[in-house]
């Protein structure tokens, strides 16, 4: 009897052994069963641009915006201008300074007067007109000399070469007597080398010009320096010729008349 009832239980407890690694097994190939989605965690997504406020526009630089004004004043027709300069003219063996310099222009009349002073202490003073696509030359006391080969090109207007924005470069602002102006640069020939009064000089030209300009914040012009690189022959002989200047700038916008000789 005791070796049945042994028999009983080690069946018993076989039995109870498979049904358990039936359960476990059906739990195992539940969590696993073809078709059932895995569950993954939940993907964070950013807003899409479209959804994002949109930024604000950052305002004009406003020293871009006064050379935009400064383009627009200087290329119109009836623009006129006042500007007083001072500076010298240095050639190979010589320097000439130059004092009462006038420079007035209305569209394209322009008025050239300028002193030249030699080492000896001689001064020269020499005047030149442009008055309707016509050009004059006066040294000292002598008359009037007409240009035939002397055109616009050659013009000693300020902003002659500025026609459009390309011509200008943007170059910063300038703080000076607490107020804040804008420079600017662009090609400029205000005393062109034909107002050297040299007897011996001849065949002058412009090779260079080039014109560091400070305007307000309204595009006027304020003052500049300039140097004005030239060539000419001093008795024969090929030289090299630079003018420098600087220029304070008067009566902007206000009537300016320019007659002819």
């Amino acid at each position: 009897m005791m070796v049945e009832e042994g028999r009983r239980r080690s069946v018993a407890s076989a039995f109870m052994f498979v049904a358990l690694t039936l359960a476990i097994g059906a739990c195992e190939n539940q969590s696993t069963a073809p078709g059932t989605p895995t569950p993954t965690a939940a993907v964070r997504t950013s807003p899409s641009p479209a959804a994002a406020s949109p930024r604000p526009s950052a305002s004009p630089d406003a020293g871009r915006v006064a050379m935009t004004k400064f383009v627009s004043l200087v290329t119109s027709a009836t623009f006129a201008y006042q500007a007083t300069f001072t500076g010298e003219s240095r050639h190979t063996v010589d320097i000439l300074p130059i004092s009462k310099g006038l420079l007035q222009v209305s569209g394209d009349n322009v008025r050239v007067q300028a002193t030249f002073r030699f080492r000896t202490g001689t001064r020269v003073a020499v005047e030149h007109r442009s008055v309707g696509g016509k050009d004059w030359l006066r040294y000292g006391s002598e008359p009037w000399k007409r240009l035939t080969a002397f055109g616009p090109a050659n013009s000693m207007a300020a902003f002659a070469a500025v026609h459009a924005a390309q011509d200008v470069t943007y170059v910063g602002p300038v703080k000076t007597g607490g107020k804040t102006l804008y420079e600017v640069s662009i090609a400029s020939a205000v005393v062109h080398p034909i107002m050297i009064p040299a007897v011996n000089l001849s065949e002058v030209a412009v090779t260079d010009s080039k014109l560091a300009l400070r305007i307000d914040g309204e595009g006027r012009p304020v003052s500049g320096t300039g140097r004005i690189t030239g060539r000419g022959r001093v008795s024969g002989q090929l030289q090299e010729i630079v003018i420098d200047v600087k220029l304070t700038f008067v009566k902007v916008g206000q009537k300016v008349t320019i007659t002819a000789p």
